[in-house]
């Protein structure tokens, strides 16, 4: 099958540590956006660079540098946790006055038996994720586990009509948790 998988983002470069062992250059996206009552939130989208002309162009950028990346998301195969395999980047001169955070996934509905549910700041959700199945760079089969929560009531109900299994296409952003800075999905809206 042939799975959508597509992420854009703009924001500013945070650089992370690196080992010297690692085969990517591994960063954050960091990005401000307005939240309720005239807060402001903060993600650090947390990116993996693979290809050598991606990580050359990152590594010759200053941390806070405005910067758009395109990638594909991935779930680490140690941890499980969510990020974004980075594909293209560019330097920008300025940030866009709205942040691009964009995802599209399509997959199979994979459910999270443990909290599968929870609350935040925004509201209470519901959680699953996005099962992948594709081939690895190495020629090995590798499965994609990608955490959505689901805020809006509406989704909650169409994501209640799934099964595990079902086929599923999700729109989304890219968010950090703000207790644990773990990468997840927020759904904007779940088709069949």
């Amino acid at each position: 099958m042939n799975y959508i998988n597509t992420v854009t983002l703009t924001g500013l470069v945070h650089h992370l540590s690196r080992r010297k062992e690692q085969k990517y250059f591994p960063f954050s996206v960091r990005q401000e956006t307005n939240g309720q009552a005239g807060t402001s939130r903060k993600d650090f989208l947390n990116s993996r660079a693979f290809p050598e002309e991606v990580q050359t162009c990152l590594k010759s950028l200053d941390e806070g540098a405005p910067v758009r990346v395109r990638g594909v998301l991935r779930s680490s195969k140690g941890s499980g946790e969510l990020y974004l395999a980075v594909l293209d980047a560019e330097q920008l001169d300025s940030l866009p006055a709205e942040p691009e955070n964009t995802v599209e996934l399509s997959g199979f509905v994979y459910i999270i038996k443990a909290q599968a549910e929870g609350e935040t700041g925004t509201g209470r959700y519901v959680r699953f994720a996005v099962r992948q199945e594709n081939q690895d760079t190495d020629g090995h089969s590798r499965k994609d586990f990608l955490v959505v929560r689901v805020y809006d009531q509406e989704q909650q109900k169409v994501f209640a009509s799934l099964n595990d299994g079902d086929s599923v296409k999700v729109h989304g952003t890219l968010r950090s948790s703000r207790g644990s800075g773990v990468n997840y999905i927020r759904c904007v809206s779940i088709e069949r």
